[in-house]
């Protein structure tokens, strides 16, 4: 049982495109040092924005280059906009 559910989640977060990392990595960010949490539903919403098909490659740059800068580029108000 173990077993299948790591390799659940492993399959599930390779299949995250670099926005969609984003979305995970804000409420993350959002929970440690913002004292916010976000609901599973608001991140699922943001990851759903942020599908492959609704993004330029452009966009998708973007993500790959600041995507793990958010912590130190980020404050909790930009934050919480994004994943609204």
């Amino acid at each position: 049982m173990l077993a299948r559910l790591c390799f659940t989640f492993l399959f599930l977060s390779a299949c995250r495109n670099d926005c969609q990392q984003v979305c995970q990595n804000m409420a993350d960010v959002a929970e440690s040092k913002c004292n916010k949490e976000f609901s599973q539903d608001e991140i699922n919403e943001c990851m759903d924005t942020y599908r492959k098909k609704n993004l330029s490659a452009e966009q998708l740059d973007t993500c790959k280059e600041y995507g793990d800068t958010i912590e130190k580029e980020w404050e909790c108000e930009d934050i919480e906009i994004y994943l609204k």
